[in-house]
């Protein structure tokens, strides 16, 4: 019987009882809307773009609950989905979407959600869901949502883990015989939080049945808080799901917040690049901003950000933002 088949229905066993005892669930979201400036130059060094534009960043719109079933034992569930209401794009997309279940031996989710790597990240991006996210920095950033996955979260004091699966649902047969085991795809992660200190180490390995040199990626993250500033530091190096083996790139960045006259937040954040290839590119993103809390859930802002390559695939990106992000 074909392996996917019976993934799928194992997964349908295991979601049909948990939803149907669920109760109802929260709703949740957010709008992030901007409006500025973009100008980018292209590799040859002409002008493609530059204009005022009117958009979103990862506007969302989730339902989440869960449920007691007794005995310490939870079943939890989430449908996020990504949505644009600036009108220019009216695609849903899918964002984290899973079931599981909780008790105090930690979290069992299988669906769609990132990737350890990913989440290991914690609050060290100053410019999350913006022209400035460090996702933007390179071609390897190590934002991965998976698909097809099972992940268990687990904490014990200050340390926190986190790993998931999901198989690469190669076909099997024939000359495609690999990439098709129940594991192929594995993201990791540890982290230790106390106090004002939180560090994390991540690694992700994917399968890659074209054989390349290395498909897989190690992330260090810091962050450390003094009253009301923050410092992060971030450094990471690999390849995830390349087109070619030299596209393995090092990262490094910095991160820096602080907070004054109460409910306002300087920001900057600086992310440098360099793959391996022949003619290496190095890409560098420098992000500053200001942001201010009219509520705990709603917020304005002003960013400036400049996102430069230079060498192989040069390239020149500039982004001035005034926008407004609303959560509910």
């Amino acid at each position: 019987m074909n392996k996917k088949i019976i993934a799928m229905a194992v997964s349908a066993a295991l979601a049909a009882p948990l939803l149907a005892h669920a109760g109802a669930p929260t709703v949740y979201g957010q709008l992030n809307l901007h409006y500025g400036t973009v100008k980018k130059e292209a590799p040859t060094g002409t002008t493609t773009t530059d204009n005022w534009q009117f958009g979103s960043y990862d506007s969302r719109l989730g339902f989440k609950g869960e449920r007691d079933f007794g005995n310490g034992l939870m079943g939890v569930y989430k449908i996020e989905l990504a949505i644009n209401p600036d009108g220019t794009n009216t695609a849903i997309k899918r964002r984290n979407t899973y079931a599981g279940l909780k008790g105090g031996w930690g979290e069992l989710r299988f669906g769609r959600h990132d990737s350890p790597l990913k989440m290991s990240q914690s609050k060290f991006d100053q410019f999350g869901d913006s022209d400035g996210d460090l996702k933007h920095a390179g071609k390897q950033a190590g934002e991965h949502r998976n698909d097809n996955m099972l992940m268990y979260l687990g904490k014990s004091d200050s340390i926190g883990y986190a790993i998931q699966i999901a198989p690469g649902e190669g076909s099997g047969v024939g000359a495609n015989n690999s990439n098709n085991g129940p594991a192929d795809n594995v993201s990791a992660s540890i982290s230790y939080k106390s106090g004002p200190l939180y560090v994390a180490l991540a690694h992700d390995k994917y399968g890659n049945p074209t054989n390349l040199a290395e498909d897989s990626m190690s992330r260090l993250i810091g962050i450390y808080k003094m009253g009301n500033m923050q410092l992060g530091l971030l450094y990471q190096s690999g390849v995830q799901a390349p087109a070619a083996a030299s596209a393995k790139e090092d990262w490094m960045g910095v991160s820096f917040g602080a907070g004054f006259s109460g409910s306002n937040k300087f920001k900057a954040q600086y992310i440098t690049s360099e793959d391996k290839a022949t003619t290496k590119t190095k890409t560098t993103l420098t992000a500053i901003g200001m942001d201010h809390k009219f509520d705990k859930k709603t917020t304005g802002y002003l960013h400036y950000v400049e996102v430069k390559a230079t060498g192989g695939s040069p390239i020149k990106n500039d982004f001035m933002t005034v926008g407004m992000n609303l959560k509910f």
